[in-house]
């Protein structure tokens, strides 16, 4: 049976439920600051797109205006902006996948009132102003005896609470501190009585999944000073790449069992969830070299591995997290800090996922089946759990199947037979209540990984795999 979402932003729910829910979304990134000190466009929106949350950031330049639409968690570049100050209008739009999405509309004290189009199907768009853009302060002038400048981290976004430092040549730990401020700005008073010259530092101290982190920022230009002269130095926080005392991202250990070459695996490691500084991650996908993947950002991920030999098809190898023990076609880890600094591990061994038992709705054995326990706190017959590759970090909807719930009561297994091993799948649930063909209150809505009001962190299943429990809850 098919179940076709109807609403013309049916398939962008998909991207809302795996993007965190119906929660309020993160921002992912922050459009430049605009250099007008008056404009009605400029700065953050946020609102509801139908009944979705949504936020967006609008940077106006002369009549064009650029910068990100989020939806869900997952910012989407506004393309073709256009504001006629004569009339008021604000029109852009920005891509869900291959399909443009068009919003056009009416923008008046803070306050745009509009419509977004998808493929023939429109809806309304309300959104509020909640922060102008800053007024961009002129460029900070070289001061004698004053180190100054702004941090930001890698999408332009001020740093607050940041402490930078200016550390004496000559003395060992002469320093003189700071911390920015709202702004991301900071300076620092030298002493004229020391002699030697100054360099630039900064700490940026993150919680990232249970782990407390601080980490070491550099300036654009890092050399020495003299205080007589002063310095302006503008720090960004970037996760990877190098500098002169080595890589900014951290290293994953890959060990292999029963006779596994890690010199001949491949992995891909796909972020599960925000990086450390809030910024949305891309798959690294590298072969093993010396036993390890270096010059990762810092988050969460799971990692999927194959062995590639020359002149031999790739083979999928079993994960485990750690070094050894509870494999799969996939394993999801954590950073850690340990004796030989922040570093993630994972073991890979030769292997076949344990095959599946016959389960309760697919009515029959998967030798290659994905399949879990859906619960809820109310009934979920009728329920449809919907299954679609991963591509690119999206649900492809070409590639979507659909099982429902037979049963009365508020847990029932589902199953997907036939899917491909070692294949990344979404799943998500939606019992439509009121037949109305679009999710809305009262509705049972929740996906695996990230169900509303307990995560905002999405996770794709790696085929095959008996465990995809997840909760569908009711919108209210």
């Amino acid at each position: 049976m098919k179940l076709t979402l109807k609403h013309a932003f049916g398939p962008l729910l998909v991207t809302a439920v795996m993007a965190g829910g119906m929660g309020t979304p993160s921002l992912a990134q922050k459009a430049p600051v605009t250099t007008a000190a008056k404009n009605p466009v400029s700065g953050e929106w946020t609102g509801k797109l139908d009944w979705i949350d949504v936020r967006s950031t609008l940077t106006l330049q002369g009549n064009k205006v650029t910068g990100t639409f989020y939806f869900g968690d997952r910012p989407h570049p506004i393309e073709a902006g256009v504001w006629d100050v004569k009339t008021g209008q604000l029109s852009f739009r920005w891509m869900n996948g291959s399909r443009p999405v068009t919003v056009k509309g009416i923008l008046k004290n803070g306050t745009f009132t509009g419509t977004a189009t998808i493929s023939g199907g429109t809806d309304p768009l309300v959104m509020k102003r909640t922060a102008p853009a800053p007024t961009t302060a002129a460029p900070a002038q070289v001061t004698p005896y004053v180190m100054q400048g702004v941090v930001r981290d890698a999408a332009g976004r001020p740093l607050a609470g940041v402490e930078v430092f200016a550390d004496n040549t000559l003395y060992y730990n002469a320093n003189v501190l700071a911390r920015t401020d709202a702004q991301g700005r900071y300076r620092l008073e030298l002493p004229r009585n020391e002699a030697g010259t100054w360099k630039p530092g900064a700490y940026v101290k993150r919680e990232c999944h249970g782990v407390f982190y601080e980490l070491r920022l550099y300036p654009g230009d890092d050399s020495p000073f003299a205080a007589s002269k002063g310095a302006v130095r503008d720090f960004v926080w970037r996760l990877s790449g190098r500098q002169e005392d080595g890589l900014l991202g951290k290293v994953v250990y890959v060990y292999g069992e029963e006779g596994v070459n890690v010199a001949n695996v491949e992995v891909t490691l796909t972020p599960s969830g925000p990086l450390i500084d809030g910024s949305a991650g891309r798959a690294i996908t590298r072969r093993v070299t010396g036993g390890r993947i270096e010059d990762v950002p810092i988050g969460r991920y799971t990692m999927t591995a194959r062995l590639v030999r020359d002149g031999a098809a790739p083979v999928p190898l079993l994960v485990s997290p750690g070094q050894g023990g509870g494999y799969g076609a996939s394993a999801t880890s954590d950073f850690q800090k340990t004796n030989y600094g922040v570093i993630m591990e994972f073991t890979v061994k030769l292997g076949a996922a344990p095959a599946p038992a016959a389960v309760g709705n697919s009515g029959g054995t998967a030798g290659r089946s994905i399949s879990g326990v859906l619960q809820s706190s109310a009934d979920l017959q009728g329920t449809a759990v919907i299954l679609c590759e991963v591509r690119n970090g999206e649900c492809d909807e070409s590639t979507e199947r659909q099982t429902k719930i037979t049963t009365s009561g508020t847990s029932a297994r589902y199953s997907f037979s036939n899917v491909t091993a070692g294949k990344s799948y979404f799943i998500y649930g939606w019992k439509d209540t009121d037949g109305n063909g679009r999710a809305n209150s009262g509705d049972l809505v929740g996906m695996f990984g990230a169900q509303y009001g307990v995560s905002s962190e999405p996770q794709a299943v790696t085929a095959p795999s008996m465990t995809a429990d997840f909760d569908v809850t009711v919108l209210n």
